[in-house]
């Protein structure tokens, strides 16, 4: 028997050719949704992305906005617009003009008018009067102990002179002389300079020739008392002091002069008293002046403030001389020394016989 040819069929698999074209066909259209879905974002979106990507790493964008510009105060400075340049306001301080009063000035009120009027014309700022003297008289009510035995004649109403030329907006200023005093140390001896090696009062001169005791600046009771007088007269209105005399008694025979203590330790305490009145007076909101000899401040003799007037320490200062002792003197460079060298704030010049001007400092007028 013939052999019958067996036919043998063979199954391509068709099966793994679909597969591969459905994933190609998924693969396609993948690709056209997702360029489809950019092209979309591209349109609608763009400039939110590159907002999005600009920022990417950039701090918030409130902390970096710059600040709304401020709205200027209209001036007188910034609303000229022909100036570019910034103004800048100098600070000019007024020129105070003092005039030294007498007692017959201040004898009532009649005469207190005349005269306040009569400085206001002459452009004075402030009146000054010595509430205590030289002869260490003093010349307003005083309740003090040694004061009140050392009163003048007649007195000064000092409310009364306060409130009249305070109507010429004048200031009225208290001149005390606090260590030449011929008062004090009779009426209490424990203020007196004494003969060296005795209790008995020193003298500037002999007897027989009018000779006087001095306060001697040591005396803890002599300062006390000084400043119990500022007290008094504050409450009367006055604000504002000349210290004057703040000194060594002259005269002769200084050799002989004990002050029981040291001349460093007298130095000491000329300095200590400034210190204490500076601080007195500025609790009243005024001024402390302390008057010098200008022929002293400038180089001359200085024995009777045992060191140069400025080396005490006093921030405010009255050089004070007659016509021959300003002769010769610089008074602006003089100034200038005494405010950069020594530390002087204010600083007034007091000729006793004629004006004397400095453009910067404060006068006396006659």
């Amino acid at each position: 028997m013939a052999n019958k040819p067996v036919k043998i069929k063979r199954n391509t698999s068709v099966s793994g050719k679909k597969w591969q074209r459905r994933m190609a066909a998924k693969k396609l259209l993948s690709v056209l949704l997702v360029l489809g879905a950019l092209l979309a974002i591209g349109f609608f979106g763009a400039p939110a992305v590159v907002e999005m990507l600009g920022n990417m790493g950039q701090p918030d964008s409130e902390s970096i906005a710059p600040p709304a510009e401020p709205t200027p105060t209209p001036t007188p400075e910034n609303t000229d617009s022909s100036s570019d340049s910034e103004t800048v306001q100098e600070v000019v301080e007024t020129q105070q003009v003092y005039a030294a009063l007498t007692y017959a000035d201040l004898a009532n009120e009649a005469a207190m008018q005349q005269k306040a009027q009569e400085l206001a014309a002459k452009g004075v700022t402030r009146a000054t009067v010595a509430l205590k003297d030289r002869d260490g008289l003093v010349h307003f009510d005083t309740q003090t102990a040694i004061g009140a035995q050392a009163k003048a004649t007649s007195l000064v109403d000092v409310k009364l002179a306060v409130k009249v030329f305070a109507q010429q907006d004048i200031t009225l200023v208290a001149e005390i002389y606090t260590f030449m005093d011929k008062n004090a140390p009779v009426i209490d001896r424990t203020t007196a300079v004494k003969y060296v090696g005795s209790d008995f009062n020193w003298l500037d001169s002999s007897k027989e020739f009018g000779g006087k005791p001095w306060a001697n600046p040591a005396s803890s009771t002599m300062q006390q008392y000084i400043a119990d007088l500022v007290g008094e007269i504050h409450k009367l209105g006055v604000d504002n002091f000349i210290f004057s005399a703040v000194q060594l008694p002259t005269g002769y025979s200084l050799d002989k002069r004990d002050f029981g203590v040291s001349e460093s330790a007298l130095e000491a305490q000329l300095q200590g008293f400034i210190n204490d009145m500076e601080n007195k007076v500025a609790a009243f909101g005024g001024d402390a002046f302390f008057a010098f000899d200008v022929t002293a401040a400038n180089g001359g003799d200085v024995a009777k403030y045992i060191v140069a007037p400025q080396r005490l320490g006093a921030a405010n200062m009255v050089l004070v001389g007659k016509n021959e002792d300003f002769e010769g003197v610089d008074v602006d460079a003089l100034g200038k020394k005494l405010k950069d060298g020594f530390d002087v704030e204010k600083l007034l010049w007091w000729n006793t016989e004629a004006d004397v001007s400095s453009e910067n400092d404060s006068v006396f007028v006659k």
